[in-house]
Formats: structure tokens, sequence, C-alpha cells
């Protein structure tokens, strides 16, 4: 659905519409937010074309490259890739550019005014009147997570705040002492108010040389290297902070075309699970139970859980992780011998479900999530 921001001036209001760059002051800014238009495209203003798993990596190259204003989505063969094309310019720029385009989809930044001026005001609410979805300075609320001044405890924090939807950056402060990291929050999956830990991406067909194991919470806001893992140090500081109790993860390769996509139980079992990964305990949780199949899962590793680890020198004993090991990144869900869930460059393994396969294809992803 189209988006129309209200403003403090009609002048801001019609640049918005002809996509007219405009600044406003820190304190009359709300921050920004992909707009989605489903079954549309903008024509004819492609800078650059890649193929990619999902709307969040074409998301990410956007963010990467300063030229690129908007992104069009378009299916690939067999569902399994999209064709992610950056554009130079806006629909609202290039209105007559915008055509319907079945099954793609079009992403552009907005950005959001605190102000209003709905029937004809031309001064600041003192109701806190603002569009409905946000509530900023001058309004009756500060709003959570949109700005480095105004940020959430969590991405699950900003969630429950009730004003946003969309998946995209936000700004966390999981001490509350006034040092914000803009972060990635998945607002969409199962309910939303997920917190990206963990992003590898591969880039080509040979596998990465190397990680980047974050040692503090805060290496989260490096999300964006495509190398980020949170380290068990990391990730015990992180729940310390954020109280944490749920995990999520999300891999793909295109070579077999499976995805494992499960969610850790919001129970006892499903956050010893987390306790477990934060270092929290040395009790390898046990695996069946302890998790739930999300959609686009069709992993042959979440259907035999009662194979899972290997602890006190027995094999497939039904729990999560690898005896000597805690690390997210090292056999954290796997059946020997069979399915694993590794991405360790000094043992070229890069596999989630399938056996020591080195193989990766552009675009293949290794992504974990907490909440």
């Amino acid at each position: 659905m189209a988006v129309l921001w209200r403003t403090q001036f009609a002048t801001v209001t019609l640049n918005i519409l002809l996509g007219i760059p405009f600044v406003l002051t820190n304190k009359d800014f709300c921050g920004s937010v992909f707009e989605t238009q489903v079954d549309h495209a903008l024509v004819g203003h492609v800078i650059q074309t890649n193929v990619v798993v999902d709307e969040f990596e074409c998301q990410l190259k956007c963010m990467g490259n300063n030229s690129c204003k908007s992104i069009n989505v378009h299916p690939g063969e067999g569902n399994e890739k999209r064709s992610c094309e950056l554009n130079n310019t806006t629909r609202q720029m290039k209105p007559g550019h915008f055509k319907k385009k079945k099954g793609s989809t079009y992403y552009n930044s907005v950005q959001a005014s605190c102000m209003d001026v709905s029937r004809g005001r031309k001064q600041i609410t003192k109701s806190g009147q603002c569009h409905p979805e946000y509530k900023g300075k001058h309004c009756e609320t500060p709003t959570r997570g949109l700005y480095f001044n105004q940020p959430g405890h969590s991405c699950k924090d900003i969630r429950d705040s009730g004003y946003f939807q969309k998946d995209g950056e936000y700004w966390i402060d999981p001490e509350k002492n006034g040092s914000s990291l803009k972060v990635f929050c998945d607002m969409t999956t199962d309910g939303g108010g997920w917190l990206l830990v963990y992003n590898v991406i591969a880039g080509g067909t040979v596998p990465p040389t190397y990680l980047n194991i974050e040692t503090t919470y805060a290496g989260v806001s490096r999300y964006s290297s495509n190398r980020m893992v949170l380290s068990l140090d990391g990730m015990r500081e992180l729940r310390s902070r954020i109280s944490f109790t749920q995990l999520r993860f999300h891999c793909h390769k295109q070579q077999h075309g499976r995805t494992f996509h499960i969610k850790t139980a919001a129970n006892s079992s499903g956050e010893a699970v987390a306790r477990f990964f934060a270092g929290d305990t040395d009790v390898f949780p046990k695996a069946c139970g302890s998790f739930e199949k999300l959609k686009g899962d069709n992993s042959i590793l979440a259907s035999r859980c009662v194979e899972w680890g290997t602890e006190n020198g027995a094999i497939r004993v039904g729990k999560w992780g690898h005896e000597g090991h805690k690390e997210l990144y090292i056999y954290s869900a796997f059946v020997v011998g069979s399915y694993h869930w590794i991405t360790w460059p000094s043992s070229n393994a890069w596999q989630y479900d399938d056996n020591f396969e080195k193989i990766v294809t552009s675009g293949d992803f290794w992504r974990i999530y907490v909440r």
C-alpha cells in the first residue's frame, strides 16, 4: 500500500510526492522505513542487477550502494533465486515508469516526519498527532528505534511498542546508557522482534576464507559485512543485557535447494537452548520438543532431531551442540556424518543440511536471530 507522510509544511509534502530530496532538523525527523509495493516494479532506471536468495539480501546491496534509491525484486526460476535490481531513482520521481508486474515487489526508503499539517495546520500539534505509525519528539510518546537518540532496548522492545512492522535497520541500546547501535531487525517473521546476530552470505563459488567472530555484543552492528558471527562471549554478554529466550536458525544452499528454518520454542525446552548457546549452562539441551519448523523449511535436519548431537563420546543422542564446542558456527545442530549446521573456514566446511559439502553458490546464506 502506498504511503503518504504528513509533515509540518505543505511544500515538504509536495517534495515527498515529487521525490525531491529534503532535509529536516533532527528534532523534526523520525527516520526512514521501506515502502513496499507488491506486484509492481520501476522500469528503466536499473543501475545494477544481482541474483539473490531473498529481499533481505537485495536490501543489503542497496544499503551498500550510495546511488541506490529503490529496488525491484523479481521471482527467479523455480522460486529458488530472485533477481535484484538497484534503481537510481524512485517511483515518486518517475511515476510514469512505475508499472504493474505480477510477482515482483518494489521497495524504496521513505522519510517520516514527526509533524502534522492535517486539516490545514502549519504548526506543531500540541496533542501529539502524527502519522499513525509514528510518535516522534513533538508528539506524546517518543518513538523507539528509528533514530539514534531514541533507541529501543532490543528489536523485541521496538516491536512491542506497536508502531514498526517493517524489516530493516533500527537503533537499540541494550545497556540503556546512551550507546546506541544500528542493527538489523526482522519485524515480519513469526511476529517479528528478531535481532540478527549471525549473518554469513557466500559471495561466489569460492567459500569464504574467514569469519568476523565478534567477541562483544556490539558486533551485531556489523551484520552487513556478510561474515558476522557473535562469539560465545558476545552471546553471553548480549543475553545479560536483553534477556533473549529464543533463537531462530535460517539457511539455504542453492545446490540442493533445501532450506533449514526453525525457531526454538517459547517454553522451558526452547529457553534451555538459548541458555546453552549463551554460555549460561553446560548442559546439552534436548533437541526434540525444543524447536518448531517455520515457513519454507524443507530440511532433512529438522526432521531428524532424535539423531542430533554428541555427548560423553556417544553420537546421535538427540541433543543440540557438539562435545567440546558451544559456538553457534561449529556443529550447533547436526546429525553425525549426515546433516550439519556449520560455517567453519579453518576446516573449509560450509554446511547446514548436507555432509562435508564444500561447494557454495553466490547467495547461499546462514543466519541466526535472537528474540
